[in-house]
This record gives C-alpha cells, sequence and structure tokens, in this order.
C-alpha cells in the first residue's frame, strides 16, 4: 500500500479534473486561540521530552523549525489552511528580532502564524549547539527567545526543541524550572539535506509506515520543504480511504497539545466546536475517497 501511495502522490498519477471545494474556516480570533491553546496546553506533561512514539492512536503532528521566513511561510500557512491543520512553529528570535526590515516583516508572519491558531515555541535565539555554551550563556539563548516571542505573540511559549536535538544537563534543569515541554520528532523529512519536495515527501512516509504515528520535522525557511507539505497530506488521504475501507482506524492530523494527554491526568471532554472540526474532517475524506474514481485530486 506504501507503494501505491508514493506512486500516486510522488508521480502525480492521481486522476486532475476539477474538485468539490473545500471550505476553508476563518482565521479564529487571537482570543480564541488563548483560550483552545491554554486548556489544551494543560494537558502537555512538563519537565519531560516528547518524540511522538508515545501517541495512542495514528496522530500525526506538523512541526516546522528555524522560521518564520517572510517569502516561505506564508505559502505554509495557505496550504494547512486549505486542509484545516494547524502546526507547532519552533521558531528563532534572530529572524524577528532584530531592526531592519527582513525582521520587520518576519514578525508579521510570526504574528500571522499565531493569529491562525497555530502553536508558537521555542528553539533557541541563533539556533546553537547548547552543548558547547556556558551555562549562562544557553540562559540567555533560552530566556531572550521566550521573551520576544511573548512580547510580539502575548504569550509564553511552553514548548521547546533543542538546536540539534541536544541538550545538556544545565538547559534541563532549566526548561524544567521554567515549565517547558520537550518536543522532540520521530518523523524526519531530512529536508536540509535533501533539497527535494518529492524526497522529502517519501522520507516522511517511509517513517510513517514504519512508526504509525508522530511528530513530522520540517522547516518552513525551505521552498521545496512547503512544497513537500501538500503531498504529504494527500499521501495520507490517501491511505486514510484505504484504512477506511478495511474498517480500521484513520489517521488524524493534530497538535502537539491534542496529540499528547499526559497519563495521569484526565483527557478534557472535547467541545462542541472540536467535534464539528473533526466531523467536517471525516466527512471531507469520505467524500474525497468516494470520489477517487470521479477525477477528485485533493480532499
Amino acid at each position: 500500500m506504501f507503494f501505491l501511495i508514493f506512486s500516486a502522490v510522488f508521480l502525480g498519477q492521481t486522476p486532475t479534473a476539477a474538485n468539490p471545494k473545500v471550505p476553508n474556516d476563518s482565521p479564529p480570533p487571537a482570543s480564541a486561540a488563548k483560550a483552545t491553546r491554554g486548556t489544551s496546553l494543560n494537558h502537555v506533561p512538563v519537565g519531560v521530552e516528547i518524540t511522538g512514539k508515545e501517541a495512542q492512536g495514528r496522530h500525526i503532528v506538523f512541526t516546522f523549525d528555524d522560521g518564520p521566513n517572510y517569502r516561505t511561510t506564508p505559502i505554509l500557512l495557505d496550504y494547512l489552511d486549505q486542509y484545516n491543520i494547524k502546526g507547532v512553529f519552533y521558531v528563532n528570535g534572530r529572524r524577528f528580532g532584530g531592526k531592519n526590515p527582513i525582521s520587520s516583516r518576519n514578525r508579521d508572519v510570526l504574528l500571522e502564524v499565531h493569529r491562525r491558531g497555530h502553536y508558537v515555541g521555542n528553539h533557541t535565539w541563533s539556533h546553537p549547539n547548547m552543548a558547547s555554551l556556558s551555562g549562562p550563556l544557553q540562559t540567555k539563548q533560552i530566556l531572550r527567545n521566550e521573551k520576544i516571542i511573548e512580547r510580539i505573540t502575548g504569550y509564553r511559549p511552553s514548548l521547546y526543541r533543542p538546536p540539534f536535538g541536544l541538550m545538556t544537563r544545565f538547559s534541563r534543569s532549566l526548561l524544567t524550572r521554567r515549565g517547558y515541554t520537550v518536543v522532540m520528532w520521530n518523523l524526519d523529512s531530512n529536508d536540509p539535506f535533501q533539497r527535494s519536495a518529492g524526497k522529502n515527501f517519501s522520507n516522511v512516509m517511509k517513517d510513517l509506515y514504519l512508526y504509525k504515528q508522530g511528530m513530522v520535522l520540517m522547516h518552513d525557511t525551505n521552498a521545496w520543504s512547503v512544497e513537500s507539505v501538500p503531498r504529504i497530506i494527500k499521501g495520507v488521504y490517501l491511505w486514510n480511504c484505504e484504512l477506511a475501507a478495511r474498517g480500521e482506524p484513520v489517521y488524524e492530523f493534530a497538535t502537539t497539545s491534542e496529540f499528547h494527554i499526559e497519563q495521569t491526568q484526565k483527557v478534557p471532554e472535547p467541545t462542541l466546536a472540536m467535534l464539528l472540526a473533526a466531523k467536517k474532517r471525516r466527512d471531507q475524506m469520505t467524500a474525497w475517497c468516494a470520489n477517487l474514481g470521479k477525477g477528485v485530486t485533493k480532499p
């Protein structure tokens, strides 16, 4: 089945006639985003590392590192809106913390990421190898980035991704004291090294076939990475058609806070909005699967 999906999405062999329009929800206001994230993030454990392998069920989280980039991130945001998917953006303050025109444009993009309901996480100020820094410099990297994210978005981040996946005993202790959850990954696009949307798609799908769920690592600073996102989404939807036909659970895209619930905590009751959104996604997928032979090219 994996190879059929690969051929259909990567080689572009799905039918190409017009498809029914998929309605896009209007971006939620900042106040609504605050309430949603604030509630659900209470159920993400503090002081531990999560990788994506802990998930129960077939859940996938898109995570994007090293941005924002005013050239590529807005394109990605539109793709995610088209499919009603929320991601987690682990940002570096050096991209938007300066006084030059590029920093100003990147700040506007960061605000747009936040406004559209995506979560903004801490990825340090300048993406150093933290293991090579003294304790005070590690502190500066984390807190400087934390403060500027809070100043721009109005919210202090509580998710952290270490550059290169490397941490020290000092940084772990600091992050725990600051109330952070460290989020790693297990579905790697390898996009910094393979500059091809097709290869990035293939890498993620192979890892998904192996692990069945998890955190997708991508970088929204790369055009090829951004262009691979709709391919990955379509690949997952094609896979879902096969799973649904067999009566098996299908894959769901989720934010980190929806993805990982601390075992000792009670899972929050879903709100009406959450239930309606889930039904909408299921209905879209069902309609898309039913029309695969009629020229529908995307869910």
